[in-house]
Order: C-alpha cells, then structure tokens, then sequence
C-alpha cells in the first residue's frame, strides 16, 4: 500500500489527532475518508468559504494567500505542481508575525516574496532557496526603494529599523 506524506504544524496535527480519537479513528483513517470523499464527489468534500468579516477586505490568510500563490504557479509555469517544503522555513517565519493585511505571495522557481502591508507600511519579503537563512526585505521610503538583508530569524526585528 503506497504511503503519503504530509507536512503541518504541531498544533494542527495534535488537535486534529485528539479529535479523530474522540471519533474513533487514527489520522491515517480520517485522510482516507477524505480521499474517498473526495474522489466521490469529484471535488472537496466540503465547501470553501471566507469568513464574512473578510468577504469585503483585502485581507487574504495565510492559507488563502498560499492556495492562490499556487494556483497562480501552475498556471502560468504549466506545471502540476509546486514543492512548497522549500518554502516552508520562510512561510512559518512570516506567520510567527502575526496577521499582515494585503498579503500575496508569489512562488517561483528558486524564491518565494511575500507582499505585506506591516504597521501601516507596504514591504516585499523575498527568500532564495539557495540562501536558506536569509531574506531581503524591500520597501519604499520617500520614493527610495530600501533594500535590508536580515536572517530568517529576525524579519520582525529587521521590519522594525525601516
């Protein structure tokens, strides 16, 4: 039986696995049951929608943001699909800022950016893949385009000093 893997926070796996065991089932069983779902009804076995307090906003969240980055990658590269494990050190990063207005992120080959509105100030967040531990914040300051290096560690602190 061939196995599949899948990348998700700690908190995502250990509540959703504290929930299938009230319902009697291992996580293996629960993604099954979705896969079938799934193939049943030719589509997700749910519907997708954005919260109403967003309906009006340009607020995109993160996972939002990243199933368009994605979408927007097959597209244009005609491609069937994208190894977000590559970005993920930069995705967790930018999510332990908290919640950003305005956000879009763009995935391509070697780099992902990110689009953000922080404090008020528009930024674009670009990390390479081929320097892991890096990321080049750019904005705009009285017409000027500022470019920061910072580590993936200090983004929060690097947005800070623009």
């Amino acid at each position: 039986m061939p196995t599949i893997q899948v990348r998700t926070d700690d908190n995502t796996k250990n509540a959703s696995s504290a929930l299938f065991e009230q319902l009697g089932m291992t996580m293996s069983e629960a993604i099954n049951l979705f896969l079938r779902q799934s193939i049943m009804r030719s589509g997700i076995p749910f519907t997708l929608s954005v919260p109403k307090e967003y309906e009006t906003s340009n607020y995109l969240s993160d996972d939002e943001a990243l199933v368009d980055a994605i979408k927007r990658y097959k597209a244009v590269n005609n491609k069937t699909d994208y190894d977000i494990a590559k970005a993920e050190p930069f995705l967790r990063a930018v999510e332990a800022l908290g919640k950003q207005t305005a956000k879009r992120i763009t995935l391509q080959e070697e780099s992902v950016k990110i689009r953000l509105n922080h404090q008020g100030q528009e930024y674009v967040l670009d990390y390479n893949f081929e320097e892991p531990d890096n990321v080049f914040i750019l904005s705009r300051k009285d017409g000027k385009l500022i470019v920061k290096d910072c580590a993936l560690t200090k983004i929060s602190a690097t947005l800070e000093l623009f």
